[in-house]
Formats: C-alpha cells, sequence, structure tokens
C-alpha cells in the first residue's frame, strides 16, 4: 500500500483544526458547515445540536446513514498546503459525555460547568461517519506531490503516519 506524503493521523489530531462538512438537504439542496470533531476509533466524531423546528441536515444524514463529506485543511502557501477529503456514511452514536468532551477540548481553552452542561444536554446529538473513500494530499512550496488515495474503510484503518 502506498503511503501519505504526511502524518494524516497526526493531521487529524491537531489542535484546533476544524473539518468542514457537506450533505445535502432533504429537499436535494447542499449544506455545508464548519464543526469541530475529534478523530477515533478509525472515524470522525460530532456532537451536533437539535435544531427543534429548524432544519438539520447533518443529523438527518446520520438518522438515514447516508454519506457526508468532510474535508480538513490548511491553507498556508507556500509552506503548508495539506488537504484530507474524505466521504462515507454518517450514523447516530449513544450520548458518550467522555467522547464529547474530547471533541471539545480540542477548541475551548478550559472545560468549565457551561460546556459540561453543552456536552450532556439532551438538545445536542453525537454522530460519527467512517471514511469509506478519500485522499490526502499536500502542496509543499505550491509544488504537486502524489496524491494517497484510498476506498474502503479498511484501507483508511491502515493508514499510519
Amino acid at each position: 500500500m502506498k503511503r501519505p506524503t504526511f502524518d494524516v493521523r497526526g493531521f487529524l489530531g491537531e489542535r484546533e483544526r476544524p473539518a468542514s462538512v457537506a450533505t445535502t438537504t432533504s429537499r436535494g439542496n447542499p449544506a455545508l458547515a464548519m464543526m469541530w470533531f475529534v478523530a477515533e476509533e478509525n472515524r470522525l466524531w460530532f456532537h451536533t445540536p437539535e435544531a427543534g423546528d429548524r432544519p438539520a441536515p447533518f443529523l438527518d444524514a446520520a438518522r438515514l446513514g447516508r454519506d457526508v463529506a468532510v474535508m480538513v485543511a490548511t491553507f498556508a502557501p507556500p509552506d503548508d498546503v495539506r488537504q484530507i477529503r474524505m466521504t462515507g456514511p454518517a450514523r447516530l452514536e449513544r450520548k458518550d459525555v467522555r467522547r464529547i468532551r474530547r471533541i471539545y477540548e480540542r477548541y475551548i481553552p478550559a472545560w468549565t460547568g457551561t460546556w459540561a452542561a453543552h456536552a450532556a444536554s439532551p438538545e445536542a446529538v453525537l454522530w460519527s461517519m467512517t471514511p469509506d473513500r478519500g485522499m490526502a494530499v499536500e502542496y509543499p512550496g505550491l509544488e504537486n506531490t502524489p496524491v494517497f488515495r484510498w476506498s474502503s474503510a479498511v484501507e483508511y484503518a491502515r493508514i499510519g503516519g
């Protein structure tokens, strides 16, 4: 198996790095959001508020097991341009406050009672996506490098550094 040109797992684990997540609404319109996440157990995990009477396209995708697309990237040319793009099925998960806390601790300076209440709130739902297909590429000095691709969750699980 070919290897990525950079540490994919390390990149996904970098603090404060958000993910761009895309899906479609029930009407077939595109939906895109920046989200906090944690990469664990060969999946990306998200915590999304239920919007009450407002549409929740990401939670709808998870409820229906539909694919979502995720991109985690840097864009600081010319030295740091890296992208990981992946697609795969989303699914709802059981509430796991410890995992939710690990999501938030990647982005906030300190865990507080307010964050703890948010993590435990019944109005927010834990969900994940399995990156069945994807690619990782970097452009050091804006030069092209080989694109590393995978086409199954098993191949993604084998990615090391």
